[in-house]
């Protein structure tokens, strides 16, 4: 079959040495050389090889196809989502050119020459890269009836078909106007209509293609040779598809036939007019898009191709070689998506194998006359599914970015499905993210986690998460099913500021009540643009036997730690203090002292001189108020009482709500016994401004809670709590007006139960 000629032969000895040396480990220039890339075209490094690739591995760009290989390089092709963009790879310097975008593409020839068609013109290029600085040769070929085929060496191939004569044509047109650059192909039936074309060597190619006879359809694979333009041997075979495959070589041809599930890969010896019979070398079911090569007594084939871009798994992604004497099979790459021949006899498959990942691959009979596979040019990239990059920063903010955050991972490439899970190590809640399989096939996938900065028991509604240490752990499947499971952990902090009645270090506010049977309860409050109000996350049980305290109060943080802590009077005046632990409980009581049951109302949990520590007030049976420093210090939490002044008896109820009034002092609301409400104004020095009045009707609650800020706008809010509702006042920040109007209150839907709320 190949009717080599002195210079191609002589052009093949030297191909052999340039490959053996490159696989041997012999050093590359990695050097970009500009001038010697063709017009507009880019010369450059790519990416680095894997670790474990050997030396002398040529490190090139991402590749989806191989196209053809010459004495000196190779072209390949890398699918994009704006086109395929093609690049020559030099064996000899190791150098890739990236090559001018074109419409028709380019093509190769099984030499170092490679083909385009300019765009909205009839000029084909033909490009020598064994010189890539050269000027091109241009052919011209204004004949539109012709469809430009492919490549052989420096001759292009066309095909045309007439409907009204129903003639075809296969033509061949080189270089130059001499007679004998526009040759048709002689040995074709009249009729004939042209399926596909492959290059096999510098002179020959083969040919599939079909002809309507008045009985039926006959489907045909014709080996042509190019020097005499002349088909020197046919086969008719099973139907097939246009894009079906097939292979020559001198000794045997094989081709796909087929469709369906029925699709079978064949082979025959070579016998001029294929007169031999031919043999089932191996049953492809429903692989009609099947790749084969010959390599000797070897079919190397690979069922179904494009393997790294499959969503299902499979047992016939793995390129494969056959002895069609012995019927041994090897197994010499895990994928495959394209093989061509060298012109040393050898091949080069686009493939990728788990132990060294993707790239091209040189398939050649050893000593002992098996085929091995060696990787020549690496993308990089591994066949395995693969984490290449986590972005998940040591620390997340959530109170930057409101409360949210984005972590991201990234895999070696789309068609994976998985979890992406963030656990908070103390309480075990999570938040997940599941993401699908896709179908896209250009580069890798990057998983973004856009989380809102909540977390969840399965049985629980959803919290604020608190800060603290963080564990993330990434789980994917590749759906092809090549290679092993991605499992991934690794570690973050998540820092907050604690707000104002913040107990679970979470920033968002939290509401105690006690019932009737003296147990302890706390509403966490969640606010999500969803929902316009805040709601509970669930009612948590902090313990029972608060039955024998007559006076509750929040009172923020006054023992030193960044938690809130209560207050709690007992029945005999004993003030005791119950330190927050920032996990929604509390540490074991501290006494504070004697002498509290002369006040019959307390109130805490803002911070009304400016030092940054919550105070406390009390009213006493008199009518006076004072005013207690908090001091930080857990043994004595309170400096000496200050009197603010007289006259508070008229109030039944007073409410520390923190700044509302868009100062920067704490400010405080009491009500009166006629139901209206009124705004103190703190002025940062435990006293208050002259009242302001913010209306009637606040007679129904029977408790008014300063919540902090419950809607997360940056303003505190009002909760108020009624024996059969409750209602949320969000702050507005206005002296005149500083509530919005009610919303429906989602933290304590009935109070009924409780007999305690702060």
């Amino acid at each position: 079959m190949f009717h080599a000629r002195a210079a191609a032969r002589h052009r093949l000895a030297a191909a052999v040495t340039t490959v053996l040396a490159v696989t041997a480990g012999t050093a590359l220039t990695t050097a970009a050389h500009a001038s010697a890339a063709p017009a507009a075209a880019v010369v450059h490094a790519a990416s680095a090889a894997p670790a474990d690739a050997q030396d002398g591995v040529i490190s090139i760009p991402a590749t989806s196809r191989i196209v053809g290989a010459g004495q000196s390089g190779f072209l390949a092709a890398e699918a994009t989502d704006t086109g395929a963009v093609f690049r020559w790879t030099s064996t000899t310097t190791g150098t890739t050119t990236e090559l001018p975008k074109r419409y028709s593409g380019y093509y190769a020839g099984g030499t170092d020459t490679i083909a385009t068609k300019e765009d909205a013109k009839t000029r084909y290029l033909l490009h020598d890269m064994a010189s890539p600085g050269s000027t091109p040769t241009v052919v011209e070929q204004p004949d539109t009836r012709l469809l430009w085929r492919g490549l052989v060496d420096r001759t292009l191939v066309f095909s045309s078909w007439d409907k009204a004569t129903e003639k075809g044509q296969l033509r061949l047109i080189g270089e130059g106007i001499h007679e004998g650059s526009d040759r048709q192909v002689t040995g074709l039936p009249a009729n004939f209509m042209f399926q596909n074309m492959e290059p096999v060597s510098a002179t020959t190619m083969v040919v599939r293609y079909f002809v309507d006879d008045p009985d039926a359809r006959r489907f045909y694979v014709a080996v042509v040779d190019v020097d005499t333009a002349s088909v020197v041997e046919k086969r008719e075979v099973g139907a097939a598809g246009a894009g079906a495959d097939s292979a020559v070589s001198a000794d045997r041809v094989a081709w796909v036939e087929g469709g369906g599930v029925t699709a079978e890969l064949k082979y025959a010896d070579r016998s001029g007019e294929g007169g031999t019979p031919a043999v089932k070398a191996v049953d492809l079911g429903n692989a009609v898009s099947a790749h084969v090569d010959i390599l000797g007594d070897w079919l190397a084939y690979t069922p179904v191709p494009y393997a790294q871009s499959s969503s299902y798994k499979s047992d016939r992604y793995a390129f494969t070689a056959l002895n069609v004497v012995d019927k041994k099979t090897v197994k010499l790459l895990d994928h495959a998506t394209t093989a061509v021949p060298t012109p040393d006899g050898a091949l080069l498959v686009r493939g990728g194998t788990l132990a060294q990942g993707e790239g091209i691959y040189r398939v050649a009979l050893g000593a002992d006359g098996t085929p091995t596979a060696t990787l020549v040019a690496s993308t990089g990239m591994p066949t395995a599914l693969k984490l290449v990059r986590t972005d998940v920063p040591a620390v997340v903010d959530l109170d930057r970015n409101d409360g949210s955050a984005t972590l991201s991972w990234t895999l070696s490439r789309y068609n994976a499905e998985g979890t992406v899970t963030i656990r908070h190590n103390r309480t075990g809640k999570t938040a997940q993210r599941t993401f699908a399989g896709s179908s896209a096939t250009h580069g890798t996938r990057v998983i973004d986690f856009a989380w809102n900065g909540l977390i969840s028991h399965p049985e629980d509604t959803s919290s604020f998460a608190p800060a603290g240490d963080y564990t993330w752990e990434f789980n994917a499947s590749p759906l092809n099913g090549i290679g092993p499971d991605v499992k991934e952990t690794g570690t973050f902090k998540v820092t907050r500021t604690t707000g104002l009645h913040d107990y679970t270090d979470n920033s968002s506010p939290d509401l105690l009540s006690r019932d009737a049977s003296g147990v302890l309860w706390r509403d966490d409050a969640v606010n999500t643009s969803s929902v316009p109000y805040p709601y509970s996350s669930g009612r948590v049980k902090i313990g029972s036997g608060w039955q024998i305290y007559d006076q509750l109060e929040a009172v923020g943080n006054i023992a030193g730690s960044t938690a809130g802590d209560l207050v709690a009077r007992d029945k005999t005046g004993v003030l005791w203090l119950y330190q927050g632990k920032g996990d929604g409980n509390f540490a074991g009581r501290t006494k504070i002292g004697g002498g509290w049951n002369t006040y019959n109302k307390i109130t805490g949990g803002s911070d009304l001189d400016g030092d940054g520590r919550s105070d406390l007030l009390a009213a006493d049976t008199t009518g006076a108020l004072w005013f207690y420093k908090g001091t930080g210090n857990a043994t004595s939490p309170f400096g000496a009482r200050v009197k603010v002044g007289g006259g508070w008896g008229v109030f039944n109820q007073l409410t520390a709500v923190g700044n509302i009034a868009g100062t920067a002092a704490g400010d405080l609301v009491a009500r009166d016994t006629s139901g209206v409400l009124w705004l103190y104004e703190g002025r940062g020095n435990g006293t208050f401004a002259p009242r302001t009045k913010i209306g009637g009707g606040w007679g129904s609650f029977t408790h008014l809670v300063g919540i902090g800020d419950g809607d997360r706008d940056g303003r505190n809010d009002l909760y108020a709590v009624g024996s059969s509702v409750s209602k949320f006042y969000a702050g507005t920040g206005d002296t005149t007006t500083p509530f919005k109007p009610a919303a429906a209150g989602g933290l304590l839907w009935n109070a009924a139960p409780v007999n305690s709320v702060f």
